[in-house]
């Protein structure tokens, strides 16, 4: 059992939903065995407390496209745990009086080590996020300079953030499979949810969704502990009718069910970061034999439940080649590009210790440089 549930996690669970097998099995073992219960009492003590931690780090995975990699130590010896406690849970009594000890120790070296993780490696990963940041910045204010002592010429790659760069692929992909008659439910998902919240800015601002749907596009966020009636509730406010008081799920589901019927029209639900394990019980409320209705679920996971998934894929070279390519087009209309063989070096070197694509154009616009001037 212990065994088919982390094989389940693994393909592609992170840290937070590692996490959330391991409480869920310390606090299930609790209650049901006598054995270890001071150590377990302590570590689902201890796990509590760190919850929102683990919450923090998987926010900032998905919005800075961090590698699970980072947190893999961290993630193995989570699962390590989970299969621990497990165990605990099956030993018959004779066998828990030879084994409490190191069943115990065991407990003890987890939780010092989970203690231990948010205590130095993760102030180590805020100071970086700080350093990052900063420099990020500095960056800008350089790049603004640039701008206004050039008379507003720059090398830099415009508007990069805010028209999406190598999303226009992604994007036609995504409509393709959403405008599909037979699609009522589509699944988004990405490892970490890395670029989806673009991809889901330029697919509401697209001009053949919005002539579909006009005002009919709801966005509510999920999140990990989804709340039925606060959904419907943002439903209706961004409508702009009248708020009912739910008493009820229930109630909640049936109001919603009828505004859809009232509007008549296509009509778009977004429902983002949805968990897995979530999703059986919370999607299948929302979905209605209403026409022309249908529902996006964003997923930082794969929701097997579903037929129709859209998996969009973390894209480094190609983008980045075509982005250097924006970036260094010289005055006389003429471009340096580098080969690829620079570009797969200086992703290999940095990819992984910065998300950010454009921290690797600028070391593959340093080497190719200094390769044009020698």
């Amino acid at each position: 059992m212990a065994e088919a549930i982390i094989g389940t996690a693994a393909l592609g669970a992170g840290v937070g939903e590692i996490f959330a097998l391991l409480y869920g099995a310390v606090k299930d073992v609790t209650t049901k065995t006598l054995t270890c219960k001071t150590d377990l009492r302590r570590l689902k003590s201890t796990l509590g407390r760190l919850e929102p931690l683990v919450e923090d780090i998987r926010r900032s995975n998905r919005e800075l496209c961090r590698p699970e990699e980072e947190t893999e130590c961290l993630i193995e010896q989570m699962k390590e745990g989970e299969k621990r406690v497990r165990e605990i849970s099956e030993l018959s009594s004779w066998k828990y009086h030879l084994m409490r000890f190191y069943y115990g120790r065991k407990l003890c070296l987890l939780e010092e080590a989970l203690v231990r993780f948010f205590q130095v490696d993760m102030q180590a990963w805020n100071m970086r996020n700080v350093l990052q940041a900063l420099s990020g910045v500095n960056e800008m204010r350089a790049q603004i300079n640039f701008v206004v002592r050039n008379g507003g010429l720059s090398c830099a790659a415009p508007g990069w953030l805010d028209s999406g760069f190598g999303l226009d692929e992604p994007l036609k992909e995504l409509k393709m499979h959403l405008l599909k008659k037979d699609v009522s439910v589509l699944v988004l998902s990405s490892p970490g949810g890395c670029r989806m919240t673009p991809l889901l800015r330029m697919l509401c601002q697209d001009k053949d969704i919005k002539d579909l749907f006009q005002e009919n596009i709801f966005f509510v966020p999920v999140s990990k502990t989804p709340n039925l009636k606060a959904i419907v509730h943002e439903v209706f406010h961004h409508k702009g009718d009248q708020v009912p008081e739910f008493q009820s799920d229930e109630e909640a589901i049936n109001q919603l069910e009828q505004l859809l019927s009232q509007i008549g029209e296509p009509t778009l639900l977004i429902l983002d970061d949805v968990w897995s394990g979530s999703e059986s019980q919370l999607l299948e409320r929302f979905e209605f034999p209403t026409p022309n209705y249908k529902i996006l679920v964003t997923s930082g996971s794969t929701l097997p439940r579903f037929s129709f998934t859209y998996k969009l894929k973390p894209s480094y070279n190609v983008h980045a080649m075509a982005l250097f390519r924006r970036s260094t087009t010289l005055q006389d209309g003429s471009s340096l590009v580098p080969d690829e063989e620079i570009v797969d070096k200086a992703f290999r070197n940095r990819a992984t210790e910065f998300s950010d694509v454009l921290s690797s154009v600028q070391e593959i616009d340093i080497s190719y440089g200094t390769r044009i001037a020698s």
